[in-house]
């Protein structure tokens, strides 16, 4: 969606601004978001002519220039949007609001997955991966190794129990890397993603029902899954989110690993539940005969 917290903060920014003696920057700000409202519509020569002319007048305009790849992606310009959006990733030290960065390494990585080139998607997701600070370790900081101690020994169960993270930059990223090193044989870095983005959803659906009910808590991954199960606002966003297809997908690394009993649990869940869709057909077929998908064919 073009209209990303992001955009909607600098949206507000521009409309309180315009309160004051109007200035140049005000002015880029309004070419700017004349261009979004061109492109929405679309009307891409016009959307890329206000975007140039923001670029032009400011000099250095990332928002902008990572609006041209939006618009080249759109006409199916791929080469085109992807030389857009590295520019603006380049330029990224400039962004009204910095975590934008992360946004134009997720628009890198899904480009390349279109064209299948997996390399490069994973370097695009492993640069945001990078910046997460709970999972990069140092010699004073072990998090993410007690976090995947306390998982292979104890399950998840015990994860859930353990550790509330607030939502991060970093979830889908870890989403889709557990993903791929999955369907690349790379079982144990899996576990790894994977498990960190359980714990980030999983957080999420905690917090959202805190906020309805300040003495609900979970003992276990089946009781937040219930609670999700009987509500459509939590079905929405634990679908939307990724949540079903990562318990999956973690079980799947974590059988593939050598840890069956985890792996048998969580697919146990899913197959309970009509409401995650596909998972819960496929959770039920792991449980009658466990089978690991087929490696992907990726040229390194």
């Amino acid at each position: 969606m073009r209209a990303s917290i992001g955009a909607l903060v600098i949206l507000a920014l521009i409309l309180f601004t315009q309160l004051l003696p109007a200035d140049n920057t005000n002015k880029l700000w309004l070419l700017y978001e004349e261009g979004n409202s061109a492109a929405s519509q679309k009307e891409y020569g016009r959307a890329l002519q206000l975007y140039k002319s923001a670029i032009e007048s400011a000099g250095v305009f990332p928002e902008a220039e990572a609006a041209i790849g939006d618009v080249y992606m759109e006409e199916g310009e791929a080469t085109l949007a992807q030389r857009q959006y590295e520019k603006a990733y380049d330029l990224r030290k400039s962004f009204y609001i910095p975590d934008d960065q992360y946004a134009i390494l997720y628009k890198l990585a899904n480009l390349f997955e279109l064209q299948q080139l997996y390399k490069q998607m994973e370097d695009a997701l492993s640069r945001i991966v990078a910046d997460d600070k709970r999972f990069q370790e140092t010699p004073n900081q072990r998090l993410r190794t007690q976090v995947e101690k306390n998982y292979l020994e104890k399950g998840l169960d015990r994860v859930i129990g353990l550790y509330i993270f607030e939502d991060s930059f970093a979830a889908a990223a870890h989403s889709k890397l557990g993903w791929f090193y999955y369907r690349t044989g790379r079982y144990t870095q899996a576990v790894s993603q994977l498990l960190y983005s359980v714990i980030y959803r999983a957080s999420q659906v905690e917090k959202y029902s805190k906020e309805r009910d300040v003495d609900q808590e979970f003992a276990n991954l089946g009781e937040l899954l219930s609670v999700v199960e009987k509500s459509p606002e939590l079905k929405t966003y634990a679908s939307s989110a990724g949540l079903f297809k990562d318990l999956y997908y973690l079980a799947g690394s974590t059988f593939a690993a050598g840890y069956p009993r985890h792996s048998t649990t969580i697919w146990k869940l899913l197959s309970s539940m009509p409401g995650a869709g596909q998972y819960c057909e496929l959770g039920g077929r792991q449980l009658k005969k466990p089978f690991i998908e087929p490696l992907l064919s990726v040229q390194r």
